[in-house]
């Protein structure tokens, strides 16, 4: 069954992956303490950006700074 946040993501159409869960070893990895967050992964791997809460507007501000974006 799917939950609401990929319910969600697949009906607003969201062209980026969507993590859900705390067991994920994206977790580990980028050493993520609390949940929400929003995060913008380079494709090498380097974090461009993290928050926990992010307006539409300052989301496509922050995805026009990251190199080889594809919009």
């Amino acid at each position: 069954m799917q939950g609401r946040v990929e319910s969600d993501a697949k009906s607003f159409g969201l062209p980026y992956t969507v993590l859900v869960g705390r067991d994920s070893d994206i977790i580990s990895l980028y050493k993520i303490e609390k949940l929400p967050r929003i995060l913008i992964v380079r494709r090498d791997g380097v974090i461009a950006f993290a928050e926990k809460f992010a307006s539409y507007d300052k989301l496509t501000e922050e995805l026009g700074k990251v190199p080889g974006m594809v919009r």
